[in-house]
């Protein structure tokens, strides 16, 4: 039986290209994880978009509420104060 000893130099060559093919595995690897991590910040971003909307909506419906609850209130406070005053209102 005769033994082959292998070339040192296929050993190195060897070592580089499980190197190199580990090093795309790796990198591979980050970039789906960033793709992952955008993925997830955009659907946080657009949930929060919406939801942001819904509460300007919201604001604004109230705040239309309540500037017709003023109104009212203003009105009624004039009428109570001219009936306790026995004046009639000016005509308009």
């Amino acid at each position: 039986m005769v033994m082959i000893m292998p070339n040192p130099f296929s050993a190195v060559l060897l070592v580089l290209a499980l190197t190199c093919l580990i090093l795309i595995g790796v990198v591979l690897f980050v970039e789906w994880l960033k793709e992952l991590s955008d993925r997830r910040r955009t659907r946080i971003e657009r949930e929060l978009d919406v939801a942001q909307e819904r509460m300007r909506a919201a604001i604004f419906q109230l705040a239309s509420e309540l500037g017709a609850d003023a109104h009212e209130a203003r009105k009624a406070l004039i009428r109570e104060s001219y009936l306790a005053s026995g004046q009639l209102p000016p005509k308009q």
